[in-house]
């Protein structure tokens, strides 16, 4: 009997080696939170997979966001009650949305098909396919952070939405109400429990609502560092190189970095964000994808006390505490990838964020400016390349890509394992443009 459990036992492992030798071999192109998350899923089932990054982990958009994981969203930016805001808030150079002068001719393209999103059938689309990668989010964290020991990086706090106008507090309760549609808690505070959960806050608030199933890690950078660490310890290769184009050959997928150094991978995930569009060219997809330009402040002694993630709808901004600090930030600045930093934006969002905190100080405060990878309809691509076998795409994820990571990587392993995702992928296929 011994030697037949023997043998299973070997059998076993046999097949299992077998079977991680068959996997083909995958290139990461992207050491953010996406292309992480990706990685993390597939050498979870047997992939060899190598990242190729030009800086490593962390060096985008995912060091510098406002660490939420914000997966009871479910409203896409492109919707008609946003156009009414928005010229308003375009009046004002240092308001909550801008358009950098030097870019408003070549951000038109992007705007216009950002319009023709914004209708009611497409918004409709659009917010039921959030709602169901957004569903997910939260479970695909849960099983990344238990397997990759990260799971004591993460707090459910909260999210406190508040408004210092009637008028905007009313036009608050239309998305409250399409949360609670799809199951989605959302509690309508009196001033007075307001004002227990955040004792420091002025008197200029008006109400608001909790959102008591948001979560929040306690610093994106050490999150993705600390995963960047378990992959290492998993087999994971890092590569530091530029990627400088990708091609389709009869022989497979053809990586040429801006060293000379070529690859030639199996698979290929495209998974850097802004930088992606580009690439993607390179295969005959033409993604309509462009750059909102975050700004923030990161202050390791504020002097003022916010014990929960604090979302201001109305002025376009965030108050975050993080373990390495109070990090003020959000608004939205198309100007690409090239124009300079324009840091008065920080500093008219620390001003409004005083209205709220009249004591807060900014003194050893660390100001940063990253590139939100957008596209119009307010949907990431994830998914096959339709002309290029062999590479697939997991990018344009906007303001939510902490949120959606775990779930797009996931999605993105299933379809290299030709498993059906979770999350139907067809709406946000690429070559639905």
């Amino acid at each position: 009997m011994s030697w037949l459990c023997f043998t299973l036992v070997l059998a076993i492992l046999l097949s299992q080696s077998i079977n991680r030798m068959t996997k083909p071999d995958v290139t990461i192109v992207g050491a953010g939170i996406i292309g992480l998350a990706t990685a993390a899923n597939l050498v979870q089932r047997g992939y060899h997979v190598t990242i190729v990054d030009r800086e490593g982990p962390a060096a985008g958009a995912s060091q510098g966001n406002a660490g939420a994981i914000a997966w009871t969203d479910v409203a896409p930016l492109a919707s008609p009650g946003l156009w009414k805001q928005a010229i308003k808030w375009l009046m004002d150079p240092l308001g909550p949305l801008t358009v950098r002068p030097a870019y408003a001719v070549k951000i038109l393209p992007w705007m216009l098909r950002f319009m023709a999103a914004s209708n009611h059938s497409q918004m409709k689309r659009s917010t039921e396919a959030l709602a169901a990668l957004n569903a997910e989010a939260w479970p695909s964290w849960e099983r990344l952070w238990r397997v990759s020991g990260t799971h004591n990086q993460v707090r459910k706090d909260g999210c406190l939405e508040l408004f210092d106008t009637v008028s905007s507090l009313k036009d608050a309760h239309l998305g409250w109400e399409e949360q609670r549609a799809f199951g989605i808690d959302v509690q309508e505070l009196d001033l007075a429990a307001i004002r227990d959960m955040e004792p420091g806050l002025s008197d200029r608030v008006v109400g608001g609502a909790l959102v008591p199933e948001w979560a929040q890690v306690d610093d994106p950078k050490l999150l993705c560092l600390s995963l960047a660490d378990w992959l290492k310890s998993q087999g994971v290769v890092f590569d530091v190189g530029e990627v400088a184009g990708v091609q389709s050959k009869p022989s497979g997928v053809l990586v040429t970095l801006a060293d000379g150094r070529t690859v030639h991978p199996d698979r290929l995930v495209i998974a850097c964000g802004a930088w992606s569009k580009k690439l993607a060219a390179q295969l005959g997809d033409k993604i309509p994808l462009d750059t909102e330009r975050g700004y923030n402040i990161t202050i390791p002694e504020p002097g003022v006390t916010v014990n929960r993630f604090i979302m201001l709808p109305g002025h376009g901004f965030v108050l975050s505490p993080l373990s390495t600090g109070l990090r003020v930030g959000g608004a939205v600045e198309f100007g690409g990838l090239d124009l300079p930093e324009n840091w008065k934006r920080v500093d008219a969002m620390v001003a409004k964020a005083r209205r709220f905190f009249p004591d807060l100080k900014t003194e050893g405060g660390k100001r940063w400016m990253g590139f939100r990878p957008s596209i119009p309809d307010s949907l990431p691509v994830i998914g096959a390349a339709p002309q290029a076998d062999g590479v697939y795409y997991a990018f344009g994820h906007a303001h939510h890509g902490l949120t959606e990571a775990a779930v797009t990587g996931e999605m993105i392993t299933d379809m290299i394992d030709g498993a059906t995702p979770s999350v139907d992928p067809n709406p946000f296929r690429a070559d639905r443009f």
